[in-house]
């Protein structure tokens, strides 16, 4: 079970070391911001002074979450704009308390592991196939950077998919 683990966990640092690669897709219509980069609300105070449009979220953080493979298309978007709020708001917690306990081992924060992530290559485009859903965990394919397919593990949180931790299911495999 160790072996298991420890292979899971590299699995998921290479997946998402490696990008995702299907065409850039604008995000739909009905996306919002997936982390805490949108305009501030204007001060009730000032109310008596011209109302302000609100400024547009930063894009960089929108994308839908609602499929495994939108999610993982918003993670390349992400990944390719350095975006690391984005990218730990779209990370479910297994994900972000490994990332952290690696990051521990080299007296590196968070922060400082997912923008070494975002420095390593990714493929040009965010390309999925084969995604598969079973309750609350999904996979998805993605091409990489060398061309390859490889699976990455989604987790559904809250009514959105997440980047997610493989789970050893007793004997039942997602690929099925």
């Amino acid at each position: 079970m160790p072996t298991f683990i420890i292979l899971a966990i590299l699995f998921i640092i290479a997946a998402l070391t490696s990008g995702c690669n299907t065409a850039a897709s604008t995000p739909a219509n009905n996306t919002a911001p997936v982390s805490n980069t949108a305009a501030k609300q204007e001060d009730p105070k000032s109310a008596n002074t011209k109302p302000v449009e609100p400024a547009p979220a930063d894009t960089s953080s929108a994308g839908s979450l609602a499929t495994p493979t939108e999610t993982y298309k918003t993670a390349h978007e992400l990944r390719k704009k350095k975006d690391v709020a984005g990218l730990k708001a779209i990370m479910s917690k297994d994900i972000k308390e490994f990332l952290t306990m690696m990051g521990e081992e080299n007296k590196k924060s968070l922060d400082d592991m997912i923008k070494e992530m975002c420095d390593k290559p990714q493929a040009d485009r965010a390309e999925a196939r084969n995604e598969k859903i079973k309750g609350d965990r999904a996979t998805v394919e993605y091409l990489t950077e060398k061309g390859d397919w490889k699976t990455m593990d989604f987790e559904k949180v809250d009514g959105k998919w997440l980047l997610g931790f493989p789970k050893a299911e007793s004997g039942e495999s997602m690929n099925k």
